[in-house]
């Protein structure tokens, strides 16, 4: 799913479902407050399937009975921390790193471009189909996983092509549904697909060769990826074919595929489809202590886990306009009618010191009847703090982001045509102010 545009385009505009409504310029910056949390999460918690169903019956769509979806037993219970719609932070350890909060969102904003990768005319490889994920090396290279043509694009530190790995085909160095690339610390390239195992790119002599298939240690499935990260040399897969798993997050071996450890319960529901559809999300490796962080894609709730399967928090994103989820009666599964407007959970990074940025994408129907289409009109970008769960707007005006490194970002937008920037951020320092890298 491409998650949105942002930059140099105005505000998209905003629609309120739950809590209020921001500027869509944010002025605050970070304090550290202590409001009443566990009203105000309680009436979050009441109003999303009020107003779901609400929409619904004015909508004429669900019947009497139907079970609204997330169940009561899927919500972060009450007091959880809030990913508040908002640039003024609440609910963090100290002052400090209040402060330390506000001095990040303000680098990832005034992140300046070391290299620009993009053409709207021309045959060349810098003319990008569907930019779906992308990393940067140490020594600047780009690489890009462009969606459309499925394979991976390198560019040097300039913007000059380098090299193409892979390709659309069956062969074995080919693909077929990529969704995620992540680069490990040795060099090599992990291309997570659709129903098919991963592939692994080794560096070589003359660019990048086929090392093999990252295949499961169980002859009966292949994980599907949904989203990949790596934690120094760790690799973490989420994966929600879950025929034999009710965990959704694997450590994997990136030598031979072998599963080394699952966490991370799937969603809870009575079929196995909602099992997998529901679970379906973004994942964030974050450093020190090692945390998981989990942003299921259909709802509100993001949740962060260590590796031995401990559940750290369970937060709930403020103002999120969740589509209609609901089952028709407690006998058959979930069915999800495109509604308007409908946010989804649509990336997740990790960000040193401790946070995580997320982005949702809200889509709405435009258009005539004869001409109507699902279009992206919003995208927000937040900042989480990894130790508490809680956390506060960056901006509405932000680029989709497809990787984020220590001190540099992918920004990618998709309008008016597919390119993509190395942005390089100051580095926030003990005193929680951002020095020049």
């Amino acid at each position: 799913m491409d998650a949105g545009e942002g930059g140099e385009t105005a505000d998209v505009g905003r629609v309120v479902s739950v809590g209020h409504t921001v500027n869509s310029t944010p002025t605050r910056e970070a304090v550290l407050t202590v409001p009443n949390r566990a009203r105000c999460f309680a009436l979050l918690t009441f109003l999303l399937p009020v107003l779901a169903f609400a929409t619904a019956c004015h909508q004429g769509i669900v019947p009497a009975g139907a079970v609204h979806h997330p169940t009561e037993e899927n919500l972060p219970p009450p007091g959880s921390p809030l990913i508040r719609a908002d640039t003024v932070i609440e609910g963090l350890s100290t002052p400090e790193r209040a402060a330390q909060w506000s001095a990040t969102r303000r680098a990832l904003l005034d992140a300046h471009a070391v290299t620009s990768v993009g053409s709207l005319d021309g045959t060349g490889p810098d003319v990008l189909g569907l930019v779906s994920a992308a990393a940067v090396d140490t020594d600047g290279k780009v690489y890009i996983l462009d969606g459309g043509a499925e394979e991976v694009l390198v560019f040097d530190a300039a913007g000059e092509f380098l090299q193409r790995v892979g390709g659309k085909g069956e062969g074995p160095d080919e693909f077929q549904n990529v969704q995620d690339l992540v680069r490990l610390p040795d060099g090599r390239l992990v291309v997570g697909q659709w129903g098919a195992p991963a592939k692994v790119f080794e560096p070589a002599a003359d660019g990048y060769t086929f090392a093999g298939p990252l295949v499961r240690d169980r002859t009966a499935e292949t994980l599907i990826v949904n989203d990949l990260c790596v934690l120094d040399d760790r690799l973490f897969v989420h994966s929600t074919n879950l025929a034999l798993d009710a965990l959704v997050i694997h450590e994997v071996s990136a030598g031979d595929g072998a599963v080394q450890r699952s966490f991370a319960e799937a969603y809870r529901a009575t079929f196995a489809s909602d099992r997998v559809d529901r679970s379906y999300g973004r994942i964030a490796c974050g450093k020190e202590p090692a945390t998981l962080v989990w942003g299921l894609y259909y709802f509100p709730i993001v949740r962060a886990y260590r590796p031995d399967n401990t559940l750290l928090w369970a937060a709930l994103i403020e103002d999120f306009a969740q589509g209609l989820i609901y089952q028709n009666s407690s006998r058959s599964p979930t069915v999800h009618p495109r509604g308007s407007p409908t946010e989804y959970i649509g990336t997740a990074h990790a960000l040193e010191p401790g946070f995580v940025v997320l982005q949702t994408a809200r889509y709405e129907h435009r258009g005539t009847s004869d001409d109507r289409v699902w279009e992206l009109v919003g995208l927000r970008t937040y900042l989480v703090d990894q130790e508490t769960g809680n956390g506060g707007l960056v901006s509405n005006e932000f680029p989709r982001i497809a990787w984020i490194g220590d001190s540099r970002y992918v920004a990618a937008w998709s309008f008016p045509y597919p390119r993509v920037e190395v942005r390089v951020m100051a580095r926030v320092d003990s005193r929680h102010t951002a020095q020049e890298r």
